[in-house]
């Protein structure tokens, strides 16, 4: 990234208050589930050990199968360390959700190689969902979500956004989810 490219990127947030915040958003909130993460499991695995612990109860708070719906939609998200390809385990979490989270009445149109690669995700349609949101987030955290062009620089914004709306309600809940 050029100095030049980060001027006009900050350039535009400023026209693009909306964009900004959510992209705020998703830091703090990313932030404090990490260190809730951190407290609570020590360990590596923090998403896999939360969504053991909590999953079925997020699964089924209103909101996050909407959430759901509308990331297994979207292509992949790319890995910005991968030049942008996903990794398996992001195509396995997106192809999970599209085909076996049975978030939608009729079957997603895909290929056999997309349900194949679905049938290899051996864990919630939670975690499938936290793991597309963590990717969002380490993309964003490691400053190669700024893109100006179009349409890159929409999408962008809606993935960050939806990634900001999984930790919100993640958030929202925590406490009632400890209770359960």
């Amino acid at each position: 990234m050029k100095s030049t490219e980060i001027r006009l990127f900050r350039e535009k947030l400023a026209l693009d208050e909306d964009n900004r915040q959510i992209r705020l958003s998703l830091h703090e909130h990313y932030e404090w589930l990490e260190a809730y993460w951190h407290d609570r499991y020590n360990a590596k695995n923090q998403i896999a050990k939360f969504s053991n612990e909590f999953g079925v109860f997020y699964w089924n708070i209103e909101g996050i199968k909407e959430i759901a719906r509308k990331i297994a939609f979207y292509p992949p998200v790319g890995n910005s360390n991968n030049d942008f390809e996903p990794t398996i385990t992001v195509l396995r979490a997106t192809y999970f959700l599209r085909f076996l989270s049975e978030l939608f009445e009729e079957q997603f149109p895909g290929t056999d190689e997309e349900i194949e690669i679905a049938d290899n995700w051996n864990k919630s349609s939670f975690e499938a969902l936290l793991t597309i949101g963590k990717q969002i987030r380490d993309n964003l955290f490691h400053g190669r979500k700024i893109e100006l062009n179009e349409p890159q620089y929409t999408r962008n914004k809606e993935l960050i956004k939806m990634a900001s709306d999984i930790m919100s309600l993640v958030l929202d809940n925590l406490e009632q989810a400890e209770q359960v």
